[in-house]
């Protein structure tokens, strides 16, 4: 991405997220990002690119977490308590998009289109990390892989709606990390060889 793309995309997220997307124009954002209208529709020409490059580019930092599968489960219970870990500061650093992405997809199909694609690769990432885990002994074997695909949904839906649950309302539900409640439904699952470990990459003796 040229430097003058990745400064309009940035001026566009910081002006959505002050004023909200409905209140900003490609003119504003031409000129808060110090170039021309012209030069700002070359590479994006309606309000709805910018959203998609955000959306890509949000969805190129979540899947940058994952590489191919770990050849060991040891492995795999490292990478996914790092993901984990680092989920909740990448929809802290993009708020605008977790809070709006509801809004957004209703109107912009595109975007729509873009977030099924995420959550179905998101959904196979774990499930397949799941399986290899539940058969190597470190998630529980009597609990039925039907069961662990419905952990996958319940752990794609919060993520989805964690900020703006915490950011509107101010029960117990908003006060919660997403990130220890992720945690919290994977350890559940697992067995005393995969908490041992889980437990040690909690209070950080593990690398």
């Amino acid at each position: 991405m040229s430097k003058l793309k990745e400064q309009i995309l940035r001026s566009a997220w910081q002006l959505f997220r002050e004023r909200g997307y409905e209140n900003v124009s490609l003119r504003a954002i031409a000129e808060h990002a110090g170039t021309t209208i012209g030069n700002l529709t070359y590479h994006y020409p309606q309000k709805e690119d910018l959203l998609c490059a955000m959306q890509i580019s949000t969805q190129g930092e979540a899947l940058a977490q994952y590489g191919s599968m770990p050849e060991t489960p040891e492995d795999i219970l490292r990478e996914l308590h790092a993901m984990i870990e680092r989920t909740e500061n990448i929809i802290r650093e993009r708020a605008f998009y977790f809070n709006s992405i509801f809004n957004l997809c209703r109107d912009v199909p595109p975007l729509r289109t873009n977030v099924e694609k995420i959550r179905d690769i998101v959904y196979n990432i774990y499930l397949s990390r799941f399986e290899a885990l539940r058969n190597s002994g470190y998630m529980r074997a009597d609990v039925p892989m039907d069961v662990y695909s419905n952990l996958i949904l319940g752990i794609i839906l919060s993520i989805s709606s964690w900020l703006y649950v915490q950011e509107n309302f101010h029960d117990r539900a908003s006060q919660a990390s997403i990130a220890e409640v992720l945690k919290a439904l994977i350890f559940v699952c697992l067995t005393e060889k995969g908490t041992v470990l889980w437990q040690e990459l909690d209070a950080g003796k593990e690398a």
